[in-house]
Parts: C-alpha cells; sequence; structure tokens
C-alpha cells in the first residue's frame, strides 16, 4: 500500500475516532419538579452545571411541559441523572436505594437549619442537598391597616412579631367595623400548612418533638392554639371561607386584611392582581407567644440517581455539589432560606407515612372544631391515641 494510502487511511480512522468520541458524549438529563423552581431559574442552573462539568452533555425536563412525574419517569425505566424537587417526591427511591449518598460531597451542612436537613436524610444518609426553602407567613394589606390606624403593627423594630393579645386586639378592631380580618377555611391534607403553622405558633407548640420522632399533638401548647382558632372563628373574628382560593381572592381583592397562607412564589403569582386591586402588602411572621418568628417551610432540593457506572454517578454528585457551593449559583438561587437563625422552625409534615397519617388527622381534628362539633382537647386526645398505636 502505499504511503498516501497508509495517511489517507490513517485521517479517516481519527474522523472516525473523534466523530465517535463526539457522538459517545452522555446525556445526562435534570428533572424539574412542578413548582420546584421557576423554570427561567431553573434553565440558567441547568446551562451553569454543562459549563462546570463538561464531560456530559445536560438538558433539563421540565414536569410542567411534560406533564410527567418523576414517578412516572422512574417507573418507566426512565429515572433522570438529577432530580430537583422537594424531598417528598424523592424520598420513595432514596428508599428503594436508588439514590446516591451526598453527605461527603455537600459542603456547609453545619449551618444548615436541622429541620431542614431532617426532611434530606434517611438512615443517615443524605439523599438530597437543600436547595432553598419557602416559608410560610401572613400577608397584610397596608392600606387596610392604615385605615384602621393600625399601621403602627407593621413597624419592624417595635412589633417583629405580633404576641397573641396583639392580633387579638388587631382582628377585634376590625369586626368592631364590621368586617373580617382574616379567613381561614375547612383543613384539607393539601391545603393545611398555614392552618396547621398557626396553630402550633401561637402559643409556642409543635406537632412533633424536635427530632421529629415524636407525636405532641396533645400537648397544652397545641390545644390551647387549636381552641383559640375554634373560638375565633365562633365569634366571628376569623371568618371561614370555603376554600383556601376563596380566601386568597378576597384578600387579593382587597376584602380582607390578612391572609395566612402567603409565600414569595405567591407573591409572584398575584404580583398583577394585586397591583391592579391596589393592595400593597407587608408580610409577617405568624403571631406567637414566645417573641420569636416561627418558621413554617416547604423545601427543594437536589438528588442525583445512581446508574450504575461509577464515572456517570461522579459527574452526578459532582453537579449537585456545583449546585451547593458555586457563587454564581448561590446568588441565582438567591438567600436559600435554609440556614441557623434565631427563629422557632416547625418540623416537617411532608415525609413519610407517619407525617401524612398525622397531617390527616390534625385536618380532622381542626375541621370538627372549626364547626363546634368537639372540643379542642377532646379532638386533641384522639389524634395523639391514633398515633399513639402507630408506634
Amino acid at each position: 500500500m502505499s504511503r498516501f494510502l497508509i495517511r489517507t487511511a490513517a485521517v479517516l480512522f481519527a474522523v472516525m475516532l473523534f466523530g465517535s468520541g463526539a457522538m459517545a458524549q452522555e446525556t445526562m438529563r435534570v428533572y424539574i419538579g412542578r413548582d420546584a423552581l421557576d423554570m427561567q431559574t431553573a434553565q440558567q442552573l441547568v446551562e451553569m452545571i454543562g459549563r462546570a462539568v463538561p464531560q456530559a452533555e445536560w438538558t433539563a425536563e421540565y414536569e410542567e411541559e411534560t406533564g410527567e412525574s418523576l414517578r412516572t419517569l422512574v417507573l418507566s425505566d426512565r429515572a433522570p441523572a438529577l432530580a430537583v424537587c422537594a424531598p417528598g417526591e424523592a424520598l420513595p427511591w432514596a428508599k428503594e436505594g436508588m439514590l446516591l449518598p451526598l453527605q461527603a460531597a455537600i459542603a456547609g451542612q453545619n449551618r444548615m437549619q436541622r429541620q431542614v436537613l431532617d426532611c434530606c436524610v434517611l438512615e443517615e444518609n443524605l439523599f438530597m442537598a437543600p436547595l432553598l426553602a419557602r416559608h410560610r407567613c401572613l400577608a397584610v394589606n397596608v392600606r387596610r391597616f392604615e385605615e384602621q390606624r393600625l399601621g403602627y403593627m407593621l413597624d419592624e423594630l417595635t412589633h417583629p412579631v405580633w404576641y397573641p393579645t396583639e392580633f387579638y386586639q388587631i382582628l377585634e378592631e376590625f369586626l368592631l367595623d364590621d368586617e373580617t380580618a382574616m379567613d381561614v377555611w375547612p383543613a384539607q391534607p393539601q391545603t393545611s400548612a398555614a392552618l396547621e403553622a398557626l396553630v402550633q405558633a401561637i402559643y409556642g407548640g409543635s406537632l412533633l418533638s424536635e427530632d421529629a420522632s415524636l407525636c405532641q399533638a396533645n400537648a397544652p401548647e397545641i390545644r390551647a392554639g387549636l381552641r383559640w382558632l375554634g373560638e375565633t372563628v365562633a365569634c366571628g373574628l376569623i371568618g371561614l371561607a370555603q376554600s383556601r382560593e376563596d380566601a386568597l381572592a378576597r384578600f387579593v381583592s382587597g376584602e380582607t386584611a390578612i391572609f395566612a397562607d402567603w409565600t414569595a412564589q405567591e407573591a409572584t403569582r398575584q404580583k398583577d392582581a394585586l397591583a391592579e386591586n391596589g393592595v400593597q402588602v407587608h408580610t409577617m411572621p405568624y403571631p406567637s407567644s414566645i417573641g420569636l418568628p416561627v418558621r413554617a417551610f416547604t423545601l427543594t432540593g437536589v438528588c442525583a440517581f445512581a446508574s450504575g457506572d461509577a464515572g456517570t454517578d461522579a459527574l452526578a454528585v459532582k453537579a449537585t455539589a456545583f449546585l451547593n457551593e458555586n457563587a454564581q449559583a448561590q446568588a441565582l438561587l438567591g438567600s436559600r432560606a435554609i440556614w441557623q437563625d434565631n427563629a422557632v422552625w416547625l418540623p416537617s409534615l411532608e415525609l413519610g407515612s407517619r407525617g401524612a397519617t398525622l397531617r390527616s388527622l390534625f385536618c380532622e381534628a381542626m375541621r370538627q372544631v372549626m364547626d363546634g362539633e368537639t372540643e379542642a382537647a377532646e379532638a386533641l386526645e384522639w389524634v395523639q391515641a391514633a398515633m399513639d398505636a402507630l408506634k
């Protein structure tokens, strides 16, 4: 064979190798759960991963666009490399051993709030890296407060948190003008988180122990909180709307002065409607007898699915660590709101069958008390007994 043919063959062989190598670059999919992140932020984060971990091609898959949940993907043998979602969505796959342990890769865990980490740990393995928490709070219509000469109650220096007596005073001032300051709604597991937070916060109670291992539904503070809720509804200080959506619509239109289930995400969704109705919103923590903010939160995190290939798994773990540590990613995520502070953090009921069961039982107790069917003490004895029977 002539030298020309040999050289030509060598060049063609090299081109084939290069082409096959380019074609062989792995595509790693990042699932973005509905409401986990807004799509623009998620896309920017995935693009950042692509630049930081260029050994693979990274693509985003949005549940909001595809309609396919993480469960659907996993059960159809299409598990993504990474999933950005709530811990409860990832937990079943952690229990199945399908998620990579992240504790050795995620920095700053000693600064994260314990209740945040508790959502992401199973049998001492960190199956998810916390990305950001969304905190629930009260939304206040500033104009309505000023009309009632209550604007001073929104001063963050003198009233960082309302005490129960102060909150009662606010509700009473509106009632004296035949107006309802705030609505609550029939407790349902899908929409009860704000009501749970209000009942726990107002007298410093917690449905679960600090490590979330014990049910404390019948504690004196919870009894007092639930009794307070029932009494304020019964005497008309707080209105009872048909649903959370109805309560939200009344607040956004300016009919009520306080809404009990506000988040930054809700503020974004209602921005145009609030502006159209001339409603300026000021946020307040839930009223609390201990004088400290009470954190009721939902969490978004990122987990990595095991692929069976050590190299691919290493890339997935590297990507989760990048999202947790990179300065640009941090700027995009904002404050993240997962760090230790001087507030009281309520344990999450989002995880595990016991949390779901407690939520369902507590919803029924709240419904009975708000409807005047039973006293708070009796309703909570039933909840506690049912939970104790599950031990």
